[in-house]
């Protein structure tokens, strides 16, 4: 599966408000995939649909689990998206 299709399927969950798939597709995912980029694009997609939940998720639970230089790379989205959830 392309990072592409990943990404894809991560919004059609979050449109469709399919959380706890969402959950669990994100959490089957391959360590070789590029994190940095599908946790990006989740995320941000999360806020602006206003999926307060699992933007939290991601964020307290995958976020710590990413390598120390992906977070370092990463941790200027969450000023951005706790704008777009409130």
């Amino acid at each position: 599966m392309t990072i592409q299709e990943i990404i894809h399927t991560c919004k059609h969950y979050i449109d469709m408000n399919y959380i706890d798939e969402c959950k669990v597709f994100i959490q089957e995912l391959s360590p070789e995939d590029d994190w940095t980029y599908v946790f990006q694009k989740v995320y941000l997609h999360a806020c602006l649909k206003k999926r307060k939940d699992l933007a939290e998720w991601l964020e307290k639970v995958v976020y710590p689990l990413l390598e120390p230089i992906q977070q370092i790379a990463l941790r200027q989205i969450f000023p951005y998206g706790r704008h777009l959830l409130s």
